[in-house]
């Protein structure tokens, strides 16, 4: 039986060459698309967090300390508290330091910031985006009545994540691929959160704080991005909950770490 042979610089391809490279591309261009759909299908979806770059939004309220630095208004009927966080990946208190060594800002007191705001969940976060221009207006002292609750000592299963990114200025902004940026934020004062999730979707948040702050953000960064288990005493501030920890108490979940582990990459505001 007679077989084609083909040289390249020898002319036209014979017709069984040809079907046979028309089948191989085909075939490819199939494949191809395939595992496009299926990796596009396969891709975790995206929270619907929000930031709003470029937009600068005054909000008056009470300045609290705790759990963080927030500011403490009334919306709705309801009590909501805006925690602050800095510029870039900062947290709050070096701005705070300077504003304070021209105004005598403390807990109660009335004032109005100047910030970018980021949504999530019916969360709000300020980033004095102005640093120490932030502040628009300092007014009267007001008692607070808030509404605290000691819930005692409980163990917590989640994710330890930066709330600036988190909350909308980055998306997805957990798990490894997030998780170099989130050490950053953390390590430069932004305060940690326990992010709680059920059934794949977050359900809950917790502030991480200890006696000892800088000894915390020191020994958490491991934990940051991975999936933990985190115990202590919570106590519920309004509509923000928080957990006094002891970080030499932070395990890691191994149950839930296949798949983990996966390449990090630095992308971050």
């Amino acid at each position: 039986m007679n077989k084609d042979f083909f040289v390249g610089w020898s002319g036209e391809a014979p017709k069984s060459y040809v079907s046979k490279g028309r089948m191989f591309f085909l075939g490819s261009l199939i494949a191809i698309l395939l595992a496009g759909v299926l990796f596009v299908f396969n891709q975790s979806a995206y929270i619907d967090s929000r930031y709003e770059f470029g937009t600068l939004t005054e909000v008056t309220g009470q300045l609290v300390e705790e759990p963080v630095w927030g500011l403490r208004i009334e919306e709705e009927e309801n009590i909501k508290t805006i925690p602050l966080i800095g510029f870039g990946k900062m947290g709050p208190e070096a701005t705070l330091t300077k504003i304070m060594e021209k105004h005598d800002l403390r807990s109660g007191l009335t004032v109005t910031f100047r910030g970018t705001l980021a949504h999530y969940q019916g969360k709000t976060l300020m980033e004095l985006t102005e640093m120490e221009n932030s502040l628009v207006s300092v007014g009267e002292q007001v008692m607070l009545n808030r509404n605290i609750k000691e819930k005692g000592f409980q163990k917590l299963e989640g994710e330890i994540v930066d709330p600036k990114c988190f909350f909308g200025v980055m998306n997805p902004a957990y798990k490894a691929v997030h998780r170099s940026c989130a050490i950053l934020c953390i390590s430069g004062g932004i305060p940690p959160v326990l992010a709680i999730r059920e059934n794949g979707k977050f359900v809950d948040y917790y502030f991480l704080n200890s006696s000892n702050k800088k000894a915390l953000i020191e020994k958490i960064l491991h934990y940051v991005g991975v999936p933990v288990k985190v115990s202590g005493q919570v106590v519920i501030y309004d509509d923000w909950k928080s957990m006094i920890i002891d970080p030499t108490n932070l395990q890691i979940d191994m149950r839930q770490t296949s798949g983990h582990h996966q390449k990090t990459i630095t992308m971050c505001y």
